[in-house]
């Protein structure tokens, strides 16, 4: 599944470009008033501005992948720049069962990246790690939904199918190139002390198009606005 784009909401997009523009050293696409776009590799990540209610700031999580043989490099790029989430004492998450190696940080905005080298995927380099380069594409969106398998079976009739095994509480869908997280909500994010909470997200789908994912009283609603 290859994401060509997202777009996500946050409360002050002027303040949240920087961060992406000049720390991590993305490429910006477009920038005017209310929303920016940056590329991340074959991905474009844009923020829409959206006023927020005090008590609902809008976060997300979603990951970057890199080359398979670049966590090392990543890992020290990135905690020069920002704190970087811990678990039992690790710094670094590894997943047996999908043959991955991941850091996870979070941006001013509250929302939860990663960086994320799949051992699966034949993309190691020689070449010293470079974010402009390096950052390969958007690899994964978490979504968070109250009815996991009703939003699964949606998603199915798009002809996006569960990675790995199905689950009732966490169940991604699509493949190494791209995965839409489909959690549980209140489910702990890895490597941080934040829950899994709804919020309106587009995502570009090659092949698919562009779907508006939010929730309803009655679980994931998916419209396909193309």
């Amino acid at each position: 599944m290859i994401i060509e784009k997202l777009a996500l909401h946050t409360a002050n997009a002027v303040s949240l470009m920087p961060f992406y523009a000049e720390m991590l050293g993305l490429p910006v696409v477009s920038s005017e008033q209310g929303r920016f776009t940056v590329q991340a590799g074959w991905s474009e990540l844009t923020f829409l501005e959206l006023e927020q209610p005090p008590n609902e700031k809008h976060y997300y999580h979603f990951a970057f992948t890199i080359p398979e043989n670049k966590l090392a490099e990543a890992k020290r790029w990135i905690e020069e720049l920002v704190p970087i989430g811990t678990e039992a004492g690790q710094d670094i998450s590894y997943s047996e069962s999908w043959d991955s190696h991941s850091v996870y940080f979070e941006d001013p905005a509250g929302n939860i990246l990663e960086l994320i080298a799949r051992h699966t995927m034949n993309n190691a380099t020689d070449d010293s790690f470079d974010p402009k380069q390096h950052i390969l594409c958007i690899s994964e969106i978490g979504v968070p939904t109250g009815k996991v398998p009703s939003a699964v079976d949606q998603l199915a009739a798009l002809g996006l199918m569960t990675y790995k095994t199905r689950n009732e509480s966490f169940n991604p869908v699509g493949d190494d190139n791209g995965l839409m997280m489909v959690v549980e909500t209140g489910r702990r994010w890895h490597f941080t002390d934040k829950t899994a909470e709804c919020f309106p997200v587009r995502v570009t789908v090659q092949g698919v198009g562009e779907l508006y994912l939010s929730e309803n009283e009655h679980g994931l609603l998916i419209q396909n606005i193309d």
